[in-house]
């Protein structure tokens, strides 16, 4: 597919049960414009110390040059490890990380870290692309993150995007509070990450909420 068109949009806030919001989004405004195109939510593990500052390093890793996600993630843990070892109050800190690149042709690549999420909506369906690296049984504990190991298993896959499909990452703040019918009727519907991220701020979120959401448009 040559010769497409993205617009997005995001928005990040802390919802009304938390005192900081710990998600980070890529890019930090709304637009519109050609690939190449990148995109990330972190969302730092609540509950630990500076998860903020984790999930910020982690999308800081986005605005370099390389297209290659698995290396992007394995830097920004890398550089997550090194924080820890210089500020020993913040050891403990991680983050998870879901990332996304498109290229000229529409293929998008996925790479993968925790429980945020990506999401595409193609052909009228919704498919959850990543999978929740979770422990079974205990959903808010986290089987791997960003910031924990050396050693990082990356998930990676790739996807071909087609005109009118709809890329939505975001964090379980967000996907907590919706379900995939609400989510694909929304998406459908054409809704931005600021509208989205109202409707769940609506339902008094437990946790920080996160969105990016990219359409794709054939010029």
């Amino acid at each position: 597919m040559n010769n497409i068109r993205l617009v997005w949009s995001i928005r990040t806030e802390c919802g009304p049960n938390r005192v900081k919001n710990e998600d980070s989004v890529f890019p930090v405004k709304s637009g519109s414009g050609n690939p190449p195109f990148k995109a990330a939510v972190c969302d730092g593990l609540g509950g630990h110390v500076k998860g903020d500052v984790a999930s910020k390093i982690a999308v800081s890793n986005m605005k370099g040059s390389s297209s290659d996600l698995v290396e992007t993630i394995a830097a920004a843990n890398l550089e997550i490890l090194d924080y820890q070892e210089n500020n020993k109050e913040s050891i403990g800190m991680g983050t998870t990380m879901t990332a996304v690149t498109i290229d000229l042709n529409g293929l998008m690549g996925i790479g993968h870290v925790g429980d945020t999420r990506c999401y595409v909506l193609s052909d009228r369906k919704l498919i959850q692309l990543t999978q929740d690296h979770n422990v079974p049984g205990f959903q808010n504990i986290l089987e791997k993150a960003l910031g924990s190991s050396e050693k990082l298993e990356i998930e990676y896959q790739d996807f071909q995007l087609k005109n009118g499909d709809v890329v939505l990452l975001c964090s379980d703040g967000l996907y907590n509070e919706f379900s995939d019918e609400y989510l694909k009727k929304k998406l459908q519907e054409g809704i931005s990450a600021d509208t989205l991220i109202g409707e769940a701020l609506i339902q008094k979120p437990k946790d920080n909420v996160s969105a990016v959401v990219i359409n794709i448009f054939s010029k």
